[in-house]
């Protein structure tokens, strides 16, 4: 048996024995059973030990024998692994202290976080050393062996283990949460905007979240080898899709970066998954290393951008690349090739997260002025919104005066017309019958009347109604009824409340008064009637209104009806050019009824 060489320390800054402190167990007697193949020799070995050294391509199990140093008190002790795998059975003074699964099954894989034990008392010799035996079952290529061991005092070699634990247990645990909720973020702002950065944002936080939680999982969720390849390819997409961030990042991103960069990654992919099945480590060290020229382009394109245009995003990124490279060189060498490398934990994720970080840092900054640059577009679109209004309210403006300047050059004409054709006319006449001579004053006086007539309801259909046609009735009984009545007839008005009527211009309104008025004149010259009842009322289904004018004289035969004579011919054509229904007919048992039907619409 070899006797362990210890480096002795405690906590108090004391040199002593283990009981004073702790030891590093750093030899070991160590036995490999190689699958497929008969029992090395023991050996004495340097530790940390790692399987993949000595049998890189095939599994199998190691007896790692080391030696406790006597304790002396009744204080606690505790066994430090800082790593240790792949299953393992740990035995103090040939007793069974603990199994980390179970020896052989793949499912569980130790070497993955640091592990503390408490050591009974019992099992510890005060005079003599303890025999500390270590059976590990490995598969090839996890990382399975048996670092250094700490034994010690537990007051003293909990912290050690706990400060071990943080960095590669508690850290990586918060970054996976972290690059969980960035994921997240930048998802949601890819899904929204469609924006390549975001979405290699996103992607970069997916696989990070893969490569650094399958560092974490004691029971992974596929099989080995095959959860090695998913491990491996994922830390590959990883670096090269930040590669490509910072391409895109600073538009520097040409078409045959795009072509070499999936045929990169389509090559690493193929290498990482054979490298794995095959049981090659060497293969994935190669590809690991290769992925040194894509950092170099692009902590170039970095470096070139921040001294041309110096932001401190480009800086940022920067100072994380440098990290990164770094980092990725120091677990290289320190970690991946050497054989103490199994003592040591690595730095990459870390670095990766600071690169993410600043990643994520250039993502917000370029929400930023997205944001900015869609606020000033809705701003300049706001102003030419606001200028075109403009312009189109003063062009409507400019519109409406013309439409009201040609609306009151139409009334114009329209009065002027109205004066000519009515007034003028009368008057005309009445001219003639005085210069003949022998008229009667009666003549004479009931064409005046007429002009007059024709003048007032001229000058009546210009005042405002506001859509009343019970106003419009009303003014011309006020000025007709004092005429009908010395005339010898009696008018009996029957107007209902009417609703308002919208297309009641001063046209329409011209014309029913010249309607009415024909038939008043009809019933005055041919009727010899005694009453006249004018009525008003509205009528559903075609909604419209309905003004009726019947007497009791001696009535108009339906032939007459029929007929257009020079007066009722003048009052359909004026009900056709308002669109509305005139109907002259024989009333019961004697007169004239005359219905003029004006739509409400």
């Amino acid at each position: 048996m070899a006797a362990p060489r210890a480096e002795a320390g405690n906590a108090g800054g004391e040199g002593g024995g283990a009981d004073a402190g702790f030891v590093q167990i750093d030899r070991a007697l160590v036995t490999l059973w190689p699958d497929g193949s008969p029992a090395e020799a023991p050996v004495e070995r340097a530790l940390p030990h790692r399987w993949d050294i000595d049998h890189p391509h095939s599994g199998g199990r190691a007896r790692y024998q080391l030696m406790l140093p006597p304790v002396r008190g009744a204080e606690p002790y505790a066994l430090f692994f800082p790593r240790i795998g792949n299953q393992v059975e740990v035995r103090v003074g040939g007793h069974l202290v603990t199994k980390l699964g179970e020896l052989g099954d793949e499912s569980t894989d130790m070497a993955k976080l640091p592990v503390l034990m408490t050591v009974p008392a019992a099992l510890l010799s005060h005079d003599a050393p303890t025999e500390l035996q270590v059976d590990a079952a490995v598969q090839p290529g996890r990382w399975g062996g048996l670092s250094a061991v700490i034994f010690g005092v537990q007051s003293v070699v909990v912290p050690m283990y706990r400060t071990n634990e943080l960095w590669r247990q508690s850290a990586p645990t918060a970054i996976t949460w972290a690059l969980v909720f960035m994921g997240l973020i930048a998802g949601g702002l890819w899904w929204q905007h469609r924006e390549g950065l975001y979405g290699i944002f996103a992607l970069i936080s997916l696989f990070g979240v893969t490569t650094i939680s399958g560092r974490l999982l004691i029971t992974p969720p596929l099989p080995w080898p095959a959860w090695g390849a998913v491990g491996g390819i994922a830390l590959c997409v990883l670096l090269l899709l930040m590669a490509r961030f910072v391409m895109v990042a600073i538009a520097e991103l040409r078409p045959w970066m795009r072509v070499a960069f999936w045929v990169y990654l389509g090559l690493c992919v193929c290498a990482v998954t054979a490298s794995f099945l095959w049981h090659q480590p060497l293969i994935y060290t190669l590809v690991l290393g290769s992925l040194l020229l894509p950092a170099m382009v692009m902590m170039y394109s970095i470096v070139r951008k921040m001294w041309m245009a110096p932001t401190w995003e480009s800086t940022l990124m920067c100072l994380a690349g440098v990290t990164a490279i770094v980092a990725g060189a120091r677990d290289f060498m320190v970690v991946r090739i050497p054989e103490s490398g199994s003592m040591s934990y690595a730095m990459l994720p870390l670095a990766v997260f600071f690169l993410v970080l600043a990643m994520g840092g250039t993502v917000v900054g370029h929400y930023v002025r997205q944001v900015a640059a869609y606020r000033e577009l809705n701003a300049s679109l706001a102003r030419r919104i606001a200028e075109r209004e403009a312009e189109l309210g003063e062009s409507h403006r400019l519109q409406q005066r013309q439409s009201e300047e040609q609306a009151a050059l139409q009334e114009r004409q329209r009065i002027m017309r109205d004066i000519h054709d009515g007034v003028g006319a009368h008057l005309v006449g009445l001219l003639s019958m005085m210069k003949k001579g022998g008229a009667a004053a009666e003549a004479l006086q009931e064409q005046a009347h007429a002009a007059l007539d024709e003048l007032r309801m001229a000058v009546d259909s210009l005042q405002p109604v506001n859509g009343d046609l019970a106003t419009v009735l009303a003014t011309l009984r006020y000025r007709l009824q004092p005429r009908l009545e010395a005339a010898g007839l009696r008018v009996e008005w029957e107007v209902a409340a009417l609703p308002e009527m919208r297309s009641l211009t001063p046209t329409t309104v011209l014309n029913v008064q010249r309607i009415l008025l024909e038939a008043f004149t009809n019933v005055l010259k041919h009727a010899a009637a005694t009453t006249v009842r004018v009525t008003a009322r509205r009528v559903e289904g075609p909604d419209r209104l309905e003004l009726r004018v019947q007497d009791d004289g001696a009535g108009i035969s339906a032939e007459q009806g029929r007929v257009s004579g020079h007066g009722l011919g003048n009052m359909r054509a004026r009900a056709q050019s308002i669109g509305a229904a005139l109907v002259i007919q024989h009333a019961q048992p004697h007169g004239t009824i005359v219905e003029l039907s004006l739509p409400m619409a």
